[in-house]
């Protein structure tokens, strides 16, 4: 792939929610009420009452009912997520991001909730990635994800994080050392290409049958669930479970309460992506040991912004000041 204006995104950001001046009965009186603040400040949206996944839902902002997040009435508090359009990297998505949270400043109060995650989906265009391209993103995902957790808050991590686990601890990975999960991605390179990407979702996605989850919904074997791990690669699928086709979602990220907040997860999970594409492909053998550092990712970031055309990361540098 010609990685030179060949990406786009969309950002999920979920949000508890309430009004300043007026008390809602539920989550869809808020919704169309914020719903009606952003259009007046110039963003084009809609309410989702079923969380839609058909494409028209991405041509512009939409506001969707989020049932992870525990809604609080009595503080008239409510769980939604905002859900952007699809957005090319070279746009205004920063412009758009800074009004829309100050329309949430000026009118609502944002409570802080464990509960409440940043999701970024990134995308080839006009073509999908390949398979060879995904099981490169695969490996950076795994090898990097060490550094990577210093840069989130300890509940999108470990035990804590049962929405965004590692992906390394589902079943065709687990009890494998790095070296030999980076292996087995490599091997998945061998078939067609659709082949070829199924392997790559079904050793990053896969979902114990045992699990709660999977006996409640009678599974009698490992299933493909992409939306309890840090990456999603289900939307690469022909038919994808749940979110747009031909994406790979980065789940890690804490709730954002500001603008500079989403801001940077894009960044990061953007220049991350585009970064693998050249780094993924050779990481493997003895000297992978348990991971990357903190340097090595930056340095990895800063090869995405530079191959994106960026001049910086942003406030993607506080986050490194900050690990820990």
């Amino acid at each position: 792939m010609n990685h030179q204006n060949s990406f786009q995104f969309g950002v999920e950001i979920e949000l508890l929610l309430g009004s300043r001046k007026k008390v809602h009965p539920n989550w869809k009186s808020l919704a169309k009420d914020l719903s009606k603040r952003l259009a007046k400040a110039g963003i084009p949206n809609h309410v989702n009452d079923n969380n839609d996944k058909s494409p028209d839902n991405y041509r512009e902002w939409s506001i969707t009912q989020e049932i992870t997040i525990p809604s609080q009435p009595a503080k008239n508090l409510w769980g939604l997520e905002l859900v952007s359009p699809i957005y090319p990297v070279y746009s205004y998505w920063a412009s758009d991001l800074s009004t829309i949270f100050t329309v949430l400043h000026n009118s609502f109060n944002l409570s802080p909730s464990p509960h409440c995650s940043t999701h970024v989906h990134i995308s080839g265009t006009p073509t999908p990635l390949s398979a060879s391209e995904l099981a490169a993103l695969a490996k950076a995902t795994l090898y990097y994800e060490p550094a990577l957790d210093l840069l989130v808050p300890a509940s999108r991590r470990g035990s804590a994080a049962y929405w965004c686990q590692s992906n390394l601890s589902n079943p065709t990975l687990a009890g494998l050392t790095l070296d030999e999960a980076l292996a087995t991605l490599d091997d998945t390179c061998s078939g067609p290409t659709d082949d070829g990407g199924r392997a790559v979702v079904e050793r990053m996605n896969l979902f114990p049958a045992n699990s709660a989850y999977g006996r409640a919904h009678g599974k009698h074997k490992d299933f493909v669930r992409g939306k309890v791990y840090k990456w999603d690669f289900t939307g690469m699928l022909p038919v994808p479970q749940n979110g747009p086709r031909g994406t790979v979602e980065y789940r890690q990220a804490p709730g954002s309460l500001g603008a500079d907040e989403a801001a940077t997860w894009v960044t990061l999970a953007v220049a991350f992506v585009v970064g693998a594409m050249a780094v993924g492909p050779s990481l493997g053998g003895e000297g992978v040991g348990l991971g990357a550092s903190p340097e090595e990712l930056w340095a990895l970031l800063a090869a995405g912004a530079e191959t994106l055309g960026w001049e910086s990361l942003g406030a993607v540098e506080d986050l490194f000041a900050r690990r820990g």
